[in-house]
């Protein structure tokens, strides 16, 4: 993926560990952290925690205010630059912030535009925050769990619905890339955990 530009305003894991793999890959990653740092550094800039720093290694790092005026023209004339925007925000956030997909293509009109959230864009879930925890215990995935040393059904311990949905994403993009120098042009790609 080397030549490949992608503007990352993701947090926490899915997003970030989509955009990782794809900077392994050789893509350069400008990732877009509020001021004092992402939640995952945990409210503290100079921490680079482990999961913080696992999810977002190879990736340069840019403080943005996006409740500030002028924040959504600063990402749109970087997106201008990049090839794939990747956002992980609750529906309708991203286009209040001014940086959706309309406006974001507008801006660049091949544009990969992959937005990641918790429960789909529409659907009496939508507007909820979405953690792995609570995707394992909706989709079954605890109840399938079985242990000797618990009376109970237990959670998988490694954030599997975060991953899955990175691995995706990733994959996704990539696929979308491969087209779009095909001739397909951009595309919006819509995934929830």
């Amino acid at each position: 993926l080397t030549g490949i530009r992608i503007l990352d305003l993701s947090q926490v894991v899915a997003g970030p560990l989509a955009t990782m793999m794809l900077a392994e890959q050789g893509a350069d990653v400008f990732k877009i952290e509020a001021p004092g740092g992402e939640t995952i550094r945990l409210g503290n800039p100079e921490s680079m925690v482990g999961l913080f720093a696992n999810n977002n290694r190879g990736k340069r790092c840019v403080s943005v205010d996006l409740g500030r005026e002028g924040a959504s023209a600063l990402l749109l004339d970087m997106a201008k630059t990049c090839d794939v925007f990747v956002e992980n925000f609750r529906p309708g956030v991203a286009g209040r912030l001014g940086v959706g997909y309309e406006a974001v293509r507008a801006a660049k009109p091949d544009i990969i535009y992959c937005s990641i959230n918790g429960f789909g864009n529409d659907g009496p879930h939508a507007d909820r925050p979405a953690l792995d925890p609570v995707i394992q215990a909706l989709t079954g995935m605890i109840a399938g769990q079985a242990s000797m040393s618990l009376p109970f059904p237990d959670l998988i311990r490694t954030l599997v619905a975060d991953k899955a949905t990175a691995y995706t994403a990733a994959q996704a993009i990539t696929a979308a890339l491969f087209a779009r120098d095909r001739g397909a042009g951009g595309q919006r790609l819509d995934l929830s955990m």
